[in-house]
């Protein structure tokens, strides 16, 4: 099949969270499984041309694309290095020409404006390159309207190809909501986003409605997620009754991890390498990990890390209040990433109260969150609702147990360490006080060394390899064809 993939995240060098991490590995297994795959995004200031091997596509001329009632002028570049047989092309024009990826807090105008530039650039592809397209594959809220132009302007013999469209959602919490009068900006109908509208949801106009609406096939990124999202309304946000009226059309895909990257075995972040036969390099990370931070943790005692965003949707708030009573009993926490100022104050004010025990990086360093996963003997997930979740399945990897709560991903991932086939810890409710409980089981079994290195072990065997998911996109993506009835 030949795929069109449309993300404002690709990774490396354009990744603010996992959906950059999904769109490369997905693209790149599904291109080794014979597909021509090539991914849209758009040419970002901060990407570093020279070094990236980015240079205009000489074939295809400057063009000029309407938003907003302006002309703008967009040029194609191609990345010529790391692409791993998918095609990436990029997008240059003046509305990326600064260096975020997201625009928070900015004018919700340009948003929509850079969002309408960049899909409308993305359904001219298949046309100049000549190259007919089966699926228009979009990633989350901001490039829905690559399905909604789909629908409203590109049909038939303007667009080479049958085009059927497929819309992955990675984060329903994300869905680009705006004022209704907005849709101008899209160069769309005003009546598109006014009831009964496509966009129109609440009276505002929501993109990621719509996408759920227009697209031919609709999935997210784990089956528990999938479920979750259509029968309970928080996790829902408020978007439960959209999906259920998809039905089957509407599934949940677990990502696959990406083992190349994150594998104890070739790690060249860690001060010794692993393997789940020959785990003595996991000691010799541990204790490098507390001499960088300055920790003295005990080995008998339980040493959590935590790698992520820093809000409440992870859960953090879980973890704070427990900083010092555990601290106090020998525990260990490193904890790395940027979120919510008053979650990185309450983290660096602990650390401050026991700098033996808590160590808060209120940063972000990839390196260094590899140094995490192998010397930590656990690691903490206590979200309140995980779409999938990477981090569990690098830290299974690392033989460094889970502690999660049982919702999305995490769900259709770890397994309680009370089944015998368990490889972490997991609790039910979004409460302190059950999170201290699984911690308190997980230090009680850390006491018995064979149950514990028969855990890690466990874990270590995992594998939620991409070449499974590629083939669940496979699958997808001919249920969109025959949506489409071809």
């Amino acid at each position: 099949m030949r795929v069109l993939m449309v993300s404002v995240e690709i990774a490396p060098f354009a990744k603010v969270g996992g959906l950059g991490d999904v769109v490369t590995a997905l693209s790149r297994e599904l291109a080794r499984r014979g597909h021509d795959v090539r991914v849209v995004l758009p040419l970002y200031g901060h990407l570093d041309r020279k070094a990236l091997g980015i240079r205009p596509v000489k074939s295809l001329p400057p063009l000029s694309v309407r938003v907003e009632g302006r002309v703008h002028d967009i040029r194609f570049h191609a990345l010529a290095r790391g692409a791993r047989g998918v095609k990436i092309h990029l997008v240059e024009s003046d509305l990326f020409a600064g260096e975020d990826i997201y625009l928070d807090g900015e004018d919700a105008s340009k948003t929509l404006a850079r969002t309408a530039l960049h899909t409308q650039a993305a359904l001219m592809l298949p046309r100049l390159l000549d190259w007919p397209v089966d699926i228009i594959h979009a990633h989350d809220a901001t490039t829905v309207p690559a399905l909604v132009y789909r629908r409203q302007w590109w049909a038939g013999r303007e667009m080479p190809g049958i085009g059927a469209t497929v819309l992955t959602i990675h984060n329903l919490a994300h869905q680009e909501v705006h004022a209704s009068g907005d849709a101008a900006v899209l160069e769309l109908p005003a009546s598109l986003a006014s009831y009964p509208g496509l966009l129109e949801f609440g009276g505002k106009l929501n993109l990621l409605k719509g996408g759920i609406a227009a697209a031919d096939a609709v999935n997210t990124v784990s089956p528990t997620y999938a479920r979750e999202t259509v029968e309970d309304a928080e996790i829902g946000c408020g978007l439960s009754g959209v999906l259920a009226g998809r039905g089957e059309a509407y599934r949940g895909i677990l990502n696959g991890a990406d083992y190349g990257t994150w594998d104890p075995r070739r790690d060249r972040c860690l001060a010794a390498t692993y393997s789940v036969r020959k785990m003595a390099g996991k000691a010799a990370c541990r204790a490098a990990l507390c001499d960088e931070l300055g920790l003295d943790v005990a080995p008998n005692r339980p040493l959590c890390g935590l790698v992520g965003r820093l809000v409440e949707q992870k859960g953090v708030d879980l973890v704070t209040p427990l900083l010092d009573r555990l601290a106090g009993d020998g525990f260990g926490f490193v904890v790395l990433g940027t979120g919510e100022e008053r979650f990185m104050a309450a983290l660096r004010d602990a650390a401050g109260r026991h700098p033996d025990k808590v160590a808060a990086i209120t940063a972000f360093d990839e390196d260094l969150a590899h140094r995490i996963y192998a010397g930590s003997d656990l690691f903490l997930m206590p979200s309140r609702f995980e779409p999938c979740g990477l981090s569990q399945m690098y830290a299974l990897r690392y033989g460094t147990p889970p502690v999660v709560r049982r919702t999305g991903g995490l769900a259709d991932t770890v397994i309680d360490a009370t089944d015998a086939a368990g490889t972490g810890f997991v609790f039910e409710s979004a409460r302190p006080d059950e999170l201290l409980a699984a911690l308190r089981r997980a230090e009680a079994l850390m006491a018995d060394t064979k149950a514990w290195t028969a855990l890690q072990r466990r874990g270590m065997g995992c594998a939620w390899d991409w070449s499974v998911a590629a083939a669940g996109y496979e699958d997808l993506y001919a249920s969109a064809l025959a949506a489409t009835g071809s």
